[in-house]
């Protein structure tokens, strides 16, 4: 499949982006807490996650896997290509982060990625935070602590604590658990000095929902043996991969928002 260095986000729906998860660099995109940002895809010719969630926006998951993936774009003097094009087109920006057509974190060559654009940062900004959004499913390996050590932010997510509603929703690859995933997420902010903030997707999945009272209680006790510097709550926005995933009314978020709160989490609401 062909890859785009950059593209410049259409002001269209994402699924129907002509690009549609083929440009290593996108953007820009405005984020409410950073400013103006852009994104950084490890995978513009597959998608490869180790999830393969139902209300994922950017389709089906090609290659499900927990295993180090490389297929060959970017390398960094791609990277590098891919970055300067944006900046040509683009100008000043205030975050860039690793997320896009999969899971950054599969990635064998994350930890000199991370350096690439650490490093095109300093020599060309002062000001921009480089992050990732990950599924935190990978963050139990050591490899990968140590590739985003050197991050400003990780974003890192978690659906659910029950173990059911979590292998509904994200339909992890078959050696994840629960238990792995949290247990990688206490390590993570054992080992990361930037700010970690937990997202979290709340939606209705046929017959079920993961933004109940008991839900957000589950996650507050997981989270405080994690402590997040922030918790971000969202619902679905965007086209999700299947149709019988709905949003949650803007109620039920503050309500499950205000549980968390309660338990001395700084919560916000993403919607």
């Amino acid at each position: 499949m062909d890859f785009f260095y950059f593209a410049k986000c259409p002001q269209v729906e994402c699924s129907e982006c002509p690009y549609k998860g083929r440009a290593i660099v996108y953007g820009p995109f405005t984020s409410r807490r950073r400013g103006l940002s852009l994104g950084i895809n490890l995978y513009p010719t597959a998608k490869v996650c180790s999830f393969n969630c139902v209300y994922c926006f950017r389709g089906a998951t090609e290659l499900k896997t927990v295993e180090f993936t490389d297929l060959g774009v970017p390398t960094s003097a791609i990277l590098k290509k891919s970055l300067n094009e944006a900046i040509s087109q683009i100008g000043d920006f205030k975050s860039i982060d690793f997320s896009g057509n999969g899971e950054p974190t599969l990635h064998p060559k994350l930890s000199e990625f991370v350096k690439t654009v650490k490093e095109f940062v300093e020599s060309n900004y002062g000001e921009v935070s480089v992050g990732l959004f990950t599924n935190s499913s990978m963050l139990f390996n050591e490899r990968v602590l140590i590739a985003i050590s050197s991050l400003d932010h990780v974003e890192a997510k978690i659906d659910a604590i029950d173990e059911l509603k979590f292998n509904a929703i994200n339909m992890p690859e078959e050696s994840l658990t629960l238990r792995k995933i949290l247990d990688g997420l206490k390590n993570l902010r054992k080992s990361f000095d930037g700010e970690i903030a937990i997202q979290v997707m709340l939606l209705h999945l046929g017959s079920f929902s993961n933004a109940e009272e008991s839900d957000a209680e589950a996650l507050a006790e997981a989270l405080k043996s994690i402590e997040p510097d922030h918790v971000h709550l969202y619902t679905v926005y965007r086209r999700p991969r299947l149709s019988i995933v709905k949003p949650i009314p803007k109620e039920e978020i503050e309500r499950f928002a205000s549980i968390l709160t309660r338990e001395g989490f700084k919560t916000e609401i993403y919607t």
